[in-house]
């Protein structure tokens, strides 16, 4: 089953930008938390970069494993979920610095910034957006990896001679 260009190139481009949009979102009230997202960036980093690898080899090119493989529309599920809870853990993540001011984006729209209440439902969303991030890029991972090796044992057995 084919996944149609248009599907995959969005799907594609959302796992590049995203991430990029989530910092962006973020810096809405920057603070500790900012630092300490810098502090592990390299982490963050390798998993953007694997991101952008799978967009590119299995979304974005026309024979992608992800376009024209099994999976149907798995992947690009997969690589939604990963694009919209990623800018989601931008929006609801509490950050403040020394002035004692605390907040997030969704709390700066809400007028909750240094609220308890505002904080605490900030944070619940946040923490699930972030649960959804992580298991749907895991998701898509073994989708893409599953993918390359169904690909890579298809070559195989059509080079085999009969």
């Amino acid at each position: 089953m084919s996944v149609s260009r248009t599907t995959a190139t969005l799907a594609g481009l959302a796992l590049i930008v995203f991430p990029f949009v989530a910092l962006l979102v973020k810096f809405v009230v920057p603070g500790w938390m900012l630092v300490f997202m810098l502090l592990y960036s390299p982490v963050l980093l390798i998993g953007w970069a694997t991101q952008i690898v799978i967009a590119a080899n299995g979304l974005l090119r026309a024979r992608g494993v992800l376009r024209t493989g099994s999976a149907g529309l798995r992947p690009i599920i997969a690589a939604w979920l990963t694009s919209v809870a990623v800018v989601g853990v931008g929006f609801f993540l509490i950050d403040g610095g020394d002035d004692g001011n605390s907040g997030s984006a969704f709390t700066e729209l809400a007028g909750t910034s240094s609220t308890s209440a505002g904080s605490d439902l900030s944070m619940i969303l946040c923490l699930a957006c972030a649960v959804v991030w992580a298991g749907a890029w895991l998701w898509l991972l073994i989708e893409w990896i599953a993918q390359l090796v169904l690909a890579s044992n298809a070559r195989r057995a059509q080079a085999m001679p009969a």
